[in-house]
């Protein structure tokens, strides 16, 4: 394979790359430039569900909300939280969950689908142990928290859409323009081969749209079919290759499944007053780390269930492990929602 062509798909490679990690560094600029106050409490009517989406946005992870939002539930007096050696923990219903008093970071949104979840676990009886939910609230549960990634995708500028359309076309381009040159540098039509992995990358990045219960045998068997159909082909025929060819092709399918697996779920471009958001939770985070020790012992003094309201959002900022030496000595007595060892079971 002749350097000019060696040269013009490196480019080719690099260019497509570098175009698709623009929007990253563009949402990253702007979080960045971002004011962000000194926050004793994160917004008064966000729910831990709005923290983690305003937080994180299209990468917020749900699956660990339960014991946040169970925090959340006990801390705004609509259940009690007690050890149970055999079952876990007993949750037990006192009322029906209320919308918060303050507008401020609310989304009704999130409160329907957090409102749905606490329904159906008191929806027979009014005490819940954690070890005892069945598979159908596995289910259930499953089905809350796609809907809370559902929102955190929405949690974007318009922006980010048109970023996301075109890092999922540009890597298709590209694998179109490295085999083309490849083919016209060296003469091998064996770059036709291109179609089988690309094919199959279309499909695998397709799957979550299709309607498919997730973990199901089909759903398996499809990103096994359809990733042995693109792998096995284009493997053989690499090996056929010149070198240089070879290892082209395969950069550019490596760019490729980048751009679309990893580069495209990490768009995050937000809007002015999202942002403003996202600068107060930022702020609150830093306070709990940053703050002196004097200012927690006040704080802590004048509302001894300070640390309680706010340890639902530590745990959704992953910061728990990082504030138990600062808080271990200034805590007071446990909450009255909780009967047990809340130090040892559910702080840190």
């Amino acid at each position: 394979m002749s350097l000019q062509g060696v040269i013009i798909c490196a480019v080719i490679i690099a260019v497509a790359l570098i175009i698709s990690l623009i929007p990253i560094f563009m949402g990253a600029s702007l979080k960045r430039k971002t004011v962000k106050p000194a926050e004793l409490f994160p917004p008064r009517g966000a729910s831990p569900i709005d923290v983690l989406i305003c937080y994180c946005g299209r990468i917020a992870d749900p699956r660990s909300l339960f014991n946040p939002l169970m925090l959340y539930w006990a801390e705004r007096g609509f259940i009690t939280i007690e050890e149970d050696c055999k079952r876990g923990l007993k949750l037990t219903k006192l009322k029906d969950i209320e919308r918060p008093d303050s507008d401020d970071g609310f989304n009704p949104c999130t409160f329907e689908l957090e409102k749905s979840l606490f329904e159906r676990i008191f929806s027979r009886r009014k005490v819940f142990y954690t070890l005892g939910a069945s598979k159908y609230f596995a289910d259930f549960y499953a089905k809350i928290m796609d809907g809370c990634k559902m929102e955190a995708a929405e949690l974007v500028d318009r922006k980010t859409k048109i970023f996301s359309i075109m890092t999922i076309i540009l890597p298709f381009v590209m694998l179109f323009a490295v085999a083309l040159s490849v083919g016209i540098s060296t003469g091998e039509v064996l770059t036709v081969i291109l179609i089988f992995p690309t094919a199959a990358i279309a499909f695998i990045r397709g799957i979550p749209h299709f309607e498919l219960e997730k973990g199901s045998a089909m759903t398996y068997f499809m990103y096994t079919f359809f990733g042995t159909a693109g792998c096995v082909p284009f493997f053989a025929t690499v090996c056929l290759m010149p070198w240089q060819a070879g290892v082209l092709i395969s950069a550019a399918l490596v760019v490729a499944l980048l751009i679309l697996f990893v580069i495209n779920k990490k768009i995050d471009l937000r809007t002015p007053e999202q942002l403003k958001t996202y600068a107060r939770i930022c702020g609150f985070k830093s306070f709990l780390l940053l703050a002196e020790r004097a200012k927690l012992e006040t704080l802590v003094e004048e509302n001894p269930e300070y640390f309680y309201e706010v340890l639902p959002y530590c745990y959704i900022l992953g910061i728990t492990e990082k504030l138990k030496k600062r808080y271990d000595r200034i805590i007071m007595d446990g909450p009255g929602w909780y009967l047990g060892e809340l130090r040892d079971k559910l702080m840190f």
